[in-house]
């Protein structure tokens, strides 16, 4: 497993946490070494600073979970109506399929996309749809494919999608690329 930096373990806690530790560690070296207390303190104060600003505009890692709930409850209609909406303020002309490899196609710039939504209940997609939108990405003559989920992928379903024009799409960025959503749609979260 990967160490983690500080930086990251922050990452994931309000902005505000980041400040007091820039706060604390400018007041521990201040009483060992004044010189040296504003270097050790400005990286935290930046990343406050920063984290703070994705926070407040609704990106933040914190609401990632609780997004991410919020979309497993919600019926097909539902988030339907969040994806294809997250699509269209990205600049896609977004049309709902009939096609059992996928569920929407997506046109900008001349690029077909197709994208398969797999969020049901389940905690990990594996292979089995991710063959069946490779398979409908050459009959469409699409330029890729995008499988979301609200769970995860399986080891097999990654396997397959690498070296594939398929982007997997869960976790973290499912929640940011709804994020945008959450401020203006109160009906589809029920905040």
């Amino acid at each position: 497993m990967a160490k983690r930096s500080l930086f990251s373990i922050l990452s994931e806690y309000p902005w505000w946490l980041s400040a007091l530790v820039a706060v604390l560690l400018f007041g521990i070296v201040q009483t060992i070494f004044p010189p040296l207390a504003p270097f050790v303190a400005l990286p935290f104060a930046a990343v406050a600073a920063y984290f703070a600003y994705r926070q407040l505009r609704g990106k933040s890692p914190v609401d990632a979970g609780a997004r991410l709930a919020s979309l497993r409850d919600m019926p097909w209609e539902n988030f339907s109506l969040v994806i294809s909406e997250a699509y269209r303020r990205q600049g896609y002309a977004v049309e709902a399929s009939n096609s059992a490899g996928f569920d929407f196609t997506l046109r900008k710039n001349g690029r077909i996309t197709l994208v398969q939504c797999r969020r049901w209940k389940v905690n990990q997609v594996g292979a089995g749809p991710l063959r069946e939108l490779h398979e409908a990405i050459g009959k469409h003559d699409a330029f890729n494919g995008v499988c979301i989920t609200a769970g995860g992928f399986s080891a097999n379903a990654r396997e397959f999608a690498a070296g594939k024009p398929i982007t997997l799409l869960s976790d973290a960025a499912l929640a940011e690329l709804v994020g945008t959503l959450e401020k203006t749609s109160k009906r589809w979260f029920g905040r």
